[in-house]
């Protein structure tokens, strides 16, 4: 860690006071050096992270607020297209390779249809499994890899471009800023209170082979903060659509589905040896590390609202 500056002894040496032509004044200031730099160590990604989201936040939260539809379709587009980008990049240090341009064409054709509406979606799924297929055929030069590398394509637009098309479709709906503000604050507050809540009390893992830090601490803390919040925006900003009873168990709901999802994206970097899908975001790694748990919790909150809710400007987008 200190690499360049000095070289700590080894567990033999004898160094510390006494030693001939080492001061206790000198030692003094190596040890404080020692104790400041390593807790400005462990305190530097904590920082980043704050800093990121305090940058970042402001200027998402304007553009979903002030911005039409249209506007937010060409956010998630972004996101859709950096997402599917960094899924792949994943897979190619599994030695899978999947056809990024294909990907990212097929990934913008998915985007459109769900701002189209969902019509043209069945039109999707058949374009995008014929045109995966032939691409291939053109470039079937082994044989052994190529069944991996035809899944992995159609699964990067499926997992990313499909299920964030759902944002698109809440974003549309009467009351759908208050509800993107919604999702956002659950998940994310879920994702906080299980990053501190792990710190400070977790012991028992959740999951040691896909994410070894997880703790079942930290996801008791995630379903809290989610249930919590989702309540406090039952009594503020959202109380004609979401009910009492209902933002209990969505909160409840949409956490699990979240804590899924970025167990699933932990899942595939673990297998690909990688500890984040990107460096977009100093201190919070890639665009799936930040959307990961919105990917399976945004098609929880349509259907929710869908079957249970009985939201009819909801039925009539998808009919």
């Amino acid at each position: 860690m200190f690499a360049g500056y000095y070289q700590l002894p080894g567990p033999r040496a004898k160094v510390w006071p006494n030693q001939r032509g080492i001061k206790r004044k000198k030692l003094g200031a190596i040890r404080k050096y020692v104790k400041t730099n390593t807790q400005s160590q462990t305190h530097h990604p904590y920082l980043k992270r704050v800093a990121t989201a305090i940058v970042g936040i402001p200027p998402l939260a304007a553009l979903i607020y002030y911005g039409t539809p249209f506007h937010f379709w060409l956010l998630i587009t972004a996101c859709i297209l950096l997402g599917i980008r960094e899924f792949y990049q994943i897979l190619d240090q599994a030695n899978i390779h999947p056809s990024t341009p294909l990907g990212l064409i097929l990934g913008l054709l998915v985007s459109l249809a769900f701002w189209q509406g969902a019509s043209l979606l069945p039109l999707v799924v058949v374009l995008t499994v014929m045109a995966t297929f032939v691409s291939f055929l053109f470039h079937f030069n082994n044989p052994s890899t190529i069944i991996a590398r035809l899944c992995g394509t159609m699964a990067g637009v499926f997992t990313i471009a499909w299920l964030m098309g759902y944002l698109i479709w809440i974003r549309g709906l009467a009351q759908g800023k208050a509800l993107i503000f919604y999702l956002l604050l659950v998940v994310w507050t879920g994702d906080t209170s299980a990053f501190y809540t792990g710190t400070l009390l977790g012991k028992h893992p959740l999951s040691p082979l896909v994410s070894p830090k997880k703790t079942i601490e930290g996801s008791i803390g995630a379903l809290v903060g989610s249930v919590l919040v989702s309540v406090v925006a039952h009594f503020t900003f959202l109380p004609s659509l979401i009910s009492l009873g209902n933002s209990i168990i969505l909160g409840l709901v949409l956490n699990i589905f979240a804590q899924v999802g970025d167990l699933s994206e932990s899942m595939l970097k673990r297998g690909a040896g990688i500890k984040d899908s990107g460096n977009l975001f100093p201190g919070h790694g890639g665009i799936l590390d930040r959307i990961d748990s919105l990917i399976f919790a945004a098609p929880a909150l349509f259907y929710y609202l869908y079957y249970l809710s009985n939201c009819l400007s909801i039925k009539a987008m998808i009919q």
